[in-house]
């Protein structure tokens, strides 16, 4: 095994004390020489000084670690989350675990109860589509009741009033793919939804037909509307229903079921614009090279990672004064008064689509 150099050894090459290593290395406040920091800092990167964060643990009373629990690590909108909330954390000197739900209520149970046990700082959580209906709601929020450290719900059940939580308004999302449909002329228009059993499929879908009175005057076909999963094929299972059905614009409830839509639709010989209008939702496919002629509502990934770390680092620092004895109350001070923040979903247009 490799020699690890240790803060003595740090101290020894740059002729000053091991206290005034560790003050310096640990940004504290310490009377010493511009010199003298220059040298231990020269020192540290000769001998490739790494901290040991388990000893600064014990002193900080913080891991510098946090967990991202998502429903799918496979979706493209959670996968490319997941890369800008480790942004967003190593900025702070934050380390992330990123761990998969399969949005299975069981696994996500067990996540809940392994990540903290391991001594994460902190979780943002993007429930199970499971733990979104009905009874299961309730056992989230006990899970959640249980966890030692606080947790953020992001993107699902956002709105649920008992956990600190980060998401977009997906009524406004859907009111804005139908808005645009509809001032362009079309008036039979298709959906293809999420699990709309869950929350924020239910509230895009609610959304889009509502602006049909609102903007068109008149009720949505149901017969146009097919249920999804966010996957690719159910995209594309949903195109023949739709398109027979005489639509000739749809709203696909993620740009994935947008693709597999216009798969579809490319089999039968139909182009889209000429012959069929497709919106999709979120805007992630350029980031993956996809998608550049697609007209989506626009779920930021980035807005959405710097405010549910935002929101979960300010209850860490609650968490960390609580441990330290420095603020007394209860011993779980962020599960008080919970925040939800509300982000604004855009429609952006594509250039030639």
């Amino acid at each position: 095994m490799a020699y690890r150099a240790t803060l003595k050894d740090v101290a020894a090459a740059a002729g000053v004390s091991v206290t005034t290593v560790s003050l310096v290395l640990n940004n504290r406040p310490a009377r010493v020489s511009e010199e003298k920091r220059k040298a231990i800092a020269d020192a540290a990167k000769k001998l490739n000084y790494v901290p040991n964060q388990s000893a600064r643990s014990l002193v900080t009373k913080q891991s510098q670690l946090v967990a991202l629990i998502v429903p799918d690590i496979e979706n493209l909108f959670f996968a490319a989350l997941a890369k800008c909330v480790e942004d967003e954390c190593a900025a702070q000197g934050y380390s992330l675990i990123v761990a998969n739900s399969d949005d299975s209520r069981a696994a996500e149970h067990e996540l809940l109860q392994r990540l903290p046990a391991r001594g994460v700082d902190g979780v943002m959580l993007i429930p199970a589509r499971e733990s979104c209906v009905g009874s299961a709601v309730e056992q989230l929020c006990e899970d959640v009741a249980l966890v030692s450290c606080p947790v953020v719900l992001i993107d699902r059940l956002t709105q649920c009033g008992w956990c600190d939580a980060v998401g977009f308004d997906n009524y406004l999302g859907g009111r804005l793919a139908a808005q645009y449909l509809l001032e362009g002329g079309h008036t039979r228009i298709g959906i293809v939804t999420g699990d709309i059993a869950e929350s924020s499929a239910a509230e895009r879908r609610r959304g889009f037909c509502g602006c049909h009175r609102a903007v068109g005057g008149s009720i949505f076909d149901s017969s146009l509307c097919v249920e999804g999963d966010y996957r690719f094929d159910s995209g594309y299972r949903a195109a023949n229903q739709i398109i027979d059905g005489g639509a000739t614009a749809v709203f696909c409830c993620n740009d994935v079921m947008a693709l597999g839509f216009r798969q579809r639709m490319a089999e039968r010989g139909l182009h889209v614009t000429e012959d069929m209008q497709v919106i999709g939702y979120d805007n992630i496919l350029k980031r993956f090279g996809l998608g550049w002629r697609m007209t989506t509502v626009e779920q930021s990934v980035t807005d959405l990672a710097a405010a549910c770390w935002g929101m979960l680092r300010k209850r860490i620092d609650v968490a960390v004064r609580a441990k330290s004895g420095t603020e007394s109350g209860d011993a779980r001070p962020w599960l008080s008064d919970p925040q939800v923040e509300v982000l604004t979903p855009k429609l952006v247009q594509a250039a030639c689509a």
